[in-house]
């Protein structure tokens, strides 16, 4: 859609362009044409920087005339260059490397291309979503203290803080960065990296601003006054302040920010999940429709990871945190025989087999236990075993004919068991099915529990029943076979 607006705009606005006797645009005609690519850039401010990369691309090599694509490439980049929205600067590297840096378009002159290769090449190793650099610096005490390397962040989340003891701006930075730390619940470490010569000027400064007594951030004090790690190049630090968050996984997901955006990152970060929302419900309701009714098994697999893949890869562990819990909670409410193996595929390959993603509190009361209830109600009666020694009320359905009986669920035998719940309307189309199958001479027999009416009548055996399936979401149907053994649960007939 967004490319057919680029069309319209330039059928509208670029075609054609008066070009003055000097090879330059006409100046009424620039005006114009400025003003729509404006307009434009204001409906792509809320994209992501790979989408703002395609359309300008799109946008550029729409240009046919040399003149106008010199226009639209030099404008596209001078916007996103001095663009205030964090990872803009993205977009510009790559409207250098694409357009300018391999001569297709033509800068104005000799000066601006050089000045935008300086800034590509101190801005491309720390934009937003890549690895944040390795570091290796010395402390106050004289000791080498690595940054990101093979460890990332060691399991929590990094500030950055690069500042030289005679900014004016450092300083208020970091009075507020000892502020906004000083009173938090952030569990991360700061890297305060002072960029300056002075061993004197460090400690005075590192002491008077930065002595921040959080039990719960581990400060670290640094320096590199021979600029061996490379930190000005690595991380684009021409001057200073500069501030960085990076992921727990290592991945930059901020950068020149002010204190007051880095908290509201931090808000967010650390901001408890909120897991099964009507918003993800009804996202996973769309997901799983183009699989129809009843997901095998694999589609759900298929599902899980597929998750695991986009987000991981990318050491996105909190994409990945709400997507793979909001998951657990969607499956763990619905019917089938697919979704509930799918639901324990989920909980064994990536929550109890992950306890490195899920550390916090909030993750052990919300994902944790709520999975080890799951994973319980899951292995209840399972698949391999026998039914309990449980004598119970029911309907004996078998050729047509319905006979009351009390049977031990032990001793059945080639039967189909299903626990149904009064008002239950998947439950009166499930006993519809096995009526049908019944009449129509199939050899299955169908053995009937009416749980709400065992919950009155015999409330011990209606609680031996619940300590022994899994009867959260009915109705509930397994299968036993000539050997008394559990072939399959969870089951439909009315498919």
């Amino acid at each position: 859609m967004r490319k057919f607006a680029f069309i319209f705009i330039l059928l509208t606005a670029l075609l054609p362009i008066p070009v003055s006797a000097s090879a330059q645009l006409d100046s009424a005609a620039a005006g114009a044409l400025g003003a729509k690519l404006d307009e434009y850039l204001k409906i792509l401010e809320t994209e992501p920087a790979e989408v703002k990369c395609g359309e300008t691309d799109f946008l550029i090599e729409a240009c046919s005339d040399s003149l106008v694509r010199q226009f639209t490439a030099i404008k596209l980049y001078k916007h996103y260059v001095s663009s205030k929205l964090m990872g803009d600067e993205t977009v510009a590297i790559h409207i250098f490397d694409r357009w300018f840096d391999s001569g297709k378009v033509k800068m104005q002159d000799a000066a601006d291309l050089m000045d935008a290769r300086i800034f590509a090449t101190f801005n491309r190793q720390s934009l937003i979503g890549k690895q944040a650099p390795p570091l290796a610096m010395e402390d106050i005490d004289g000791r080498t203290v690595s940054l990101f390397g093979d460890s990332g962040g060691n399991g929590r989340p990094s500030v950055l803080f690069f500042y030289d003891s005679g900014c004016p701006t450092c300083r208020m930075d970091a009075i507020l960065l000892r502020n906004v730390l000083g009173d938090s619940k952030y569990r991360i470490n700061l890297y305060a990296v002072y960029t300056g010569q002075s061993h004197e000027e460090w400690e005075k400064f590192a002491g008077e601003y930065l002595d921040i007594k959080n039990p719960e951030i581990a400060a670290r004090h640094l320096w590199d006054p021979e600029i061996s790690s490379d930190f000005q190049l690595k991380y684009g630090i021409l001057s200073t302040p500069g501030l960085f968050l990076v992921s727990a996984g290592g991945i930059i997901t901020g950068r020149r920010l002010d204190v007051l955006s880095l908290k509201r990152l931090l808000d967010i970060c650390f901001r408890p999940y909120e897991y099964g929302s009507v918003k993800s419900e009804e996202f996973y309701d769309n997901l799983f429709s183009a699989y129809g009714e009843r997901p095998s098994c694999e589609n759900v697999r298929e599902v899980c990871d597929g998750i695991a893949s986009k987000t991981l890869r990318d050491r996105d562990t909190a994409m990945f945190r709400q997507m793979a819990g909001d998951l657990m909670y969607w499956l763990g409410t619905r019917r089938g025989e697919g979704t509930k193996c799918g639901l324990e595929y989920l909980i064994d390959r990536y929550i109890a087999a992950r306890p490195d993603l899920w550390k916090s509190p909030d993750d052990s009361l919300k994902i944790i236990q709520y999975a080890d209830v799951l994973k319980d109600l899951l292995s209840r009666s399972a698949i391999g075993g026998r039914l309990p020694d449980i004598r119970v009320r029911g309907i004996l359905r078998h050729r047509g004919k319905d006979r009351e009986k009390e049977l031990s669920l032990e001793r059945l035998r080639n039967t189909t068991v299903i626990f149904h719940s009064e008002g239950c309307q998947f439950c009166e189309a499930e006993l519809a099915a096995s009526d049908s199958l019944s009449r129509t001479g199939s050899k299955t027999r169908f053995f009937i529990v009416d749980v709400d009416l065992t919950l009155d009548s015999a409330p011990e055996t209606a609680f031996d029943l619940f300590d022994a399936f899994d009867l959260t979401v009915m109705p509930y149907i397994t299968v036993i076979d000539r050997k008394g053994i559990i072939r399959r649960k969870y089951i439909s007939l009315a498919d």
